[in-house]
């Protein structure tokens, strides 16, 4: 295994309080932390953050209008529509003043009338450059309302009407962000396919796609595919000249770790000697690699990763542990010496215990260093507390060996 775990994270602590806690990207909502044992998995990465905002955007998440408010509003030329009422009167409308109008209606609390403003926008004036952001300001709504069906439905109206820009594009993300939250994992396979074959995709765009659909077909259990979605990330990554936002490229590292940890936890422990040896190296050659693409994540400092990543990379030594004290006896041991074996076994690999106390110890500190608390953080106290029990007992002379259905999850 690798020992630069306590290394990486000391240097990622410095690091951290040094910059301090900076910006939090689209930041998912965490697994809840109330009881570690079920396991942790981001499996909400995609869609649990705010909806992206633009430019001075409001609470809402809807993109912003035309600026009134914050000093002289500012208007450019755009199209107007004359229309004279019964009366014989001529109104004016502009595309701005229906943006302006929902956004008001919106702070009232009228969504039905705002969401009416925004499609009498993009219907009245399909041209105009408000147009993508009032169709993508309705699926915000929809979203804020808890009607995730309605918001897909009106994210994808957005591609629909508009096949580029940023509001497209952003929708089209957002749409297989909320599929994939809702594990319509084949919706949002398709979504994100489609989102690939977009011309207008920047190389950051790009990243976020494979890596979005690199999760989508991890959790369909799809794992050579996941590999090339998640590999062609990490390739568009090192093509970009620059990249502000590490979020994706980090989840890309984090779930390439999660695919070589699936492998692990795959491969039994068979009783004849031979066949023994072949699994613990198996295990142990997968718990080497997912450790090297979880360290990979964590170095791309990224908050929640980081955290996520430090986690993992902790306690997949206390899977080793746990692998070691729990595997059958060698075939023809004599029964005499099955006592000295056992104790042999614990002395050889007690130290993994300790990598795990010092990695998830660790992990709290670097939670501190970037100002955040959440499920990983919290999940490394919990696992922290119970190794130093486990290292107790052992000190005592106790064997510990965890039964098979008290195993914690991963």
């Amino acid at each position: 295994m690798r020992p630069a775990l306590v290394a990486s994270l000391l240097a990622l602590t410095a690091a951290a309080a040094a910059c301090g806690p900076g910006p939090r990207p689209r930041a998912p909502a965490p697994p809840a932390p109330s009881d570690v044992t079920t396991g942790l998995a981001p499996a909400d990465d995609l869609a649990g953050a705010t909806p992206p905002t633009g430019a001075g955007a409001g609470p809402t998440g809807t993109r912003a209008g035309t600026g009134q408010g914050s000093g002289t509003p500012h208007y450019d030329l755009e199209e107007i529509r004359l229309t004279a009422t019964a009366g014989g009167d001529v109104v004016a409308t502009a595309p701005s003043q229906l943006l302006d109008d929902a956004k008001a209606a919106l702070d009232a609390g009228r969504t039905r009338e705002a969401i009416a403003l925004y499609r009498q926008l993009a219907a009245d004036f399909p041209t105009s450059r408000l147009a993508p952001a009032a169709l993508f300001n309705i699926g915000v709504i929809h979203e804020n309302l808890g009607d995730v069906r309605a918001a897909i439905v009106a994210y994808h109206d957005v591609v629909a009407a508009f096949p580029v820009g940023r509001e497209s594009l952003d929708a089209h993300l957002r749409a297989a962000g909320l599929e994939a939250e809702h594990e319509h994992w084949r919706d949002a396979e398709r979504t994100l396919r489609d989102v690939l074959a977009r011309p207008d995709l920047s190389h950051t765009d790009r990243i976020e796609a494979h890596a979005r659909l690199g999760y989508v077909l991890l959790e369909q259990g799809r794992h050579a595919e996941a590999r090339a979605a998640l590999d062609a990330a990490v390739s568009a990554w090192r093509k970009a000249t620059r990249v502000d936002d590490r979020y994706y490229i980090a989840m890309a590292h984090y779930y390439l770790g999660e695919l070589a940890h699936r492998e692990f936890l795959a491969v039994q422990l068979r009783s004849a000697d031979t066949m023994l040896k072949a699994d613990l190296v198996a295990k142990e050659r997968l718990a080497a690699e997912a450790y090297d693409r979880w360290r990979q994540a964590l170095e791309m400092k990224q908050p929640y990763w980081a955290l996520a990543a430090g986690y993992r990379m902790s306690h997949v030594f206390l899977e080793l542990w746990e692998t070691a004290v729990r595997a059958p006896m060698p075939d023809g041991l004599d029964p005499a010496a099955r006592d000295y074996y056992r104790i042999e076994v614990h002395d050889r690999v007690r130290r993994h215990l300790h990598t795990a106390l010092d990695g998830h110890e660790m992990n709290v500190k670097l939670a501190a260093a970037y100002g955040v608390d959440n499920a990983w953080s919290a999940a490394s106290k919990v696992r922290a507390a119970a190794i130093a029990a486990i290292l107790a007992r052992e000190s005592r002379g106790e064997l510990v060996v965890p039964p098979a259905s008290a195993r914690q999850a991963p």
